[in-house]
């Protein structure tokens, strides 16, 4: 779907094949040229006086924050808080939004949830004897949904799910949870990482409380990504990192936080990240994610039909609706991370483990899973090479 020779990291590994888009996307020229750019051109950060630099950073960083709020189509009832990744994102929401939550109260989640939606939530329970709790699956290895039925309804007091999972890339209901969420009055917050870049996102449509995204997911730079936040309910909450920064008076008593999402920007902020990150949706916004969403389908049924012709291997299934971006697998004999160092050896480059799900895998009764996943550089080449590779290594363990 792209020209490779956009990205260094192709042009300096030229044998490479990459099939773990699910853990992290490479960055293309533009990106990481505009993390340079500002660098090596302003390299300062906001709200630390009025000098010329300081001013060229508040300037790039309120433009780049438009543009990132515009490609996820978020209304102005929304603001965004920036922040390392998603696991800071639901840290953050975790140990806010906290203070809603009492003794008896339930935390919803999904049983097929990253350990960043589980753990916060886990340890926040613990303190105020709440309970997560995790919506079972049905027969058929689908959500149910009407599982809330057996729960008072006023004791939901949140709703975290992963919109995508990140084990084979099934989708949640997002109606249903939506319903839930509304017959409840529970905050409903979502953590997209596995959605960004590869189906179109329109927060305004969806009507979350919180959405949470890594900018490393959709082609942007490391360490930098973000809480999309409704107003009403950022206004409320109190700030989660203290430091320089986010307090504009520390003088007497009680310290006197900014207001709004700067209560967030504790310490010295790299604006660089933010404005490569603007980059990246403005280079998806190029390509068009429609076209991407219909590119990836396409590839992911060439990918499970060619994977079908192992008789040995068998695909993890679970879940009625899926985006087709990625599929987890276990082969016979072959345990996963030797069939990892067997790919790498021929410069293909999968992930195997237990994806940072180990409760999903628990519920599907492994221990450990093959996971490949794609994205817009991926090629039909690529995969006729995998199996072609796999194959060999079958043969070999007879």
């Amino acid at each position: 779907m792209i020209n490779k020779n956009n990205f260094s990291i192709y042009r300096n590994n030229p044998n490479l094949i990459y099939l773990d888009y699910a853990a992290t996307t490479f960055m293309p020229d533009s990106v990481i040229e505009a993390w340079n750019e500002f660098q090596s051109n302003i390299g300062v950060t906001i709200n630390r006086g009025s000098g010329f630099l300081s001013i060229k950073a508040q300037e790039i960083f309120n433009v780049s924050k438009k543009i990132i709020k515009e490609f996820f189509n978020t209304s102005k009832e929304y603001e965004i808080i920036f922040t390392k990744n998603s696991t800071e994102s639901l840290n953050l929401l975790a140990n806010t939004i906290s203070e809603r939550v009492n003794s008896g109260d339930y935390i919803l989640i999904s049983p097929f949830e990253h350990h960043s939606n589980i753990l916060p939530w886990k340890s926040i329970a613990e303190k105020v004897g709440a309970s997560v709790v995790m919506l079972p699956l049905l027969e058929n290895n689908d959500l149910d949904y009407n599982f809330i039925d057996n729960l008072p309804k006023n004791k939901i007091k949140i709703i975290s799910i992963s919109m995508i999972s990140n084990i084979n890339s099934s989708k949640v209901n997002l109606r249903k949870i939506s319903q839930i969420a509304k017959e409840s009055n529970a905050y409903l917050i979502y953590d997209v990482s596995q959605a960004t870049g590869h189906i179109r996102l329109d927060f305004s449509f969806i009507d979350a409380d919180a959405y949470v995204m890594s900018a490393h997911k959709m082609y942007g730079p490391k360490n930098i990504g973000a809480c999309i936040i409704k107003k009403n309910l950022l206004d409320t909450l109190p700030p989660f990192l203290l430091g320089g920064g986010m307090v504009w008076n520390t003088l007497g008593g009680k310290p006197e936080w900014h207001q709004g999402t700067l209560k967030y920007l504790a310490g010295t902020f790299d604006i660089g990240l933010i404005y490569a990150w603007s980059k990246a949706c403005e280079f998806l916004k190029k390509l068009n994610v429609e076209k991407i969403e219909k590119f990836e389908n396409n590839f992911g049924e060439y990918v499970k039909s060619n994977l079908e012709t192992i008789h040995e291997l068998e695909i993890v299934k679970f879940g009625n609706e899926n985006i087709n971006t990625m599929c987890s697998f276990n082969i016979n004999k072959i345990h996963p991370h030797d069939l990892e160092e067997i790919l790498s050896k021929e410069k293909i480059i999968i992930r195997t483990g237990h994806m940072c799900s180990q409760n999903t895998l628990n519920i599907l009764g492994k221990e450990s899973l093959c996971r490949i996943s794609w994205g817009i550089g991926s090629k039909t080449s690529d995969i006729d090479k995998l199996i072609e590779v796999i194959k060999k290594g079958i043969q070999y363990e007879r």
